[in-house]
């Protein structure tokens, strides 16, 4: 089983469906939103159970809670690779990926995935190794964002790029110093977007099997973004650049 936390993240996997056990609403809560979650949870046949807010902050390990807790009956499934592969073809849509190479922190991993399904992505990629996975920190970061995107974990991400590359997608990998940028870059065609680590940015055998390489022109004292922001600023571009087309 695993828990997840925070008003968002409880909403979304109800409304998803997940093999939810049963809900936990703090016994301080009595607003609208509370109940609007234990009306949700009780037509959804799950339990709804009432505790102190000592439990919900073991249960959840923070105080950042929200009051509302949901044990699930299941760890977090990730998706198959080729079922991001089918999802697409599916579609009917031009592809749109983003495959993270090595994010280690699970509030920028949230983040990013939030991002991604805001932007309208097919698909989220991320290592099996030497990277965050989806704890309960990245669903309540990404608002429970992690519940309705497909996130496929790979062992090797070069590999899954050559497979995207074999479908006729094209890697953009976003790096610091490219003389190209996100908004001279064509990325209105089938397209996967590569978010490098927080310190390292993208590791050389991932960058090298990428298509080409995009930057985003930074015009103040600050030198860099963060691969959250980063990774907003490129699939944003992306997704102005088909709408712009249209």
């Amino acid at each position: 089983m695993r828990t997840i936390y925070g008003i968002n993240p409880v909403t979304e996997a109800i409304r998803a469906g997940k093999n939810i056990d049963h809900v936990i609403v703090s016994a301080a809560r009595n607003d609208k939103t509370a109940a609007a979650i234990m009306k949700a949870a009780t037509d959804a046949d799950i339990e709804v159970r009432r505790a102190p807010e000592e439990e919900l902050r073991r249960l959840t390990k923070t105080d950042k809670h929200q009051g509302v807790a949901a044990v699930l009956a299941e760890e977090f499934r990730y998706s198959a690779f080729e079922d991001l592969i089918a999802a697409w073809k599916e579609s009917g849509e031009q592809a749109f990926f983003l495959i993270l190479d090595s994010i280690q922190d699970p509030q920028n991993l949230g983040s990013l995935v939030r991002t991604a399904n805001a932007a309208g992505v097919h698909g989220v990629i991320i290592p099996k190794d030497r990277a965050s996975e989806v704890t309960s920190t990245v669903v309540k970061t990404s608002a429970g964002a992690t519940e309705v995107t497909p996130v496929a974990r790979e062992t090797n991400l070069t590999r899954a790029i050559e497979r995207l590359k074999e479908e006729g997608v094209w890697v953009a990998a976003v790096e610091g110093g490219s003389s190209e940028t996100v908004y001279s870059a064509d990325l209105d065609r089938d397209i996967a977007i590569v978010i490098g680590s927080e310190g390292r940015g993208i590791r050389r055998l991932v960058k090298e099997s990428c298509d080409f390489c995009v930057s985003i022109p930074m015009y103040g004292e600050i030198g860099s973004l963060n691969a959250a922001q980063a990774g907003a600023v490129a699939l944003f571009e992306a997704r102005r650049q088909r709408l712009k087309a249209k």
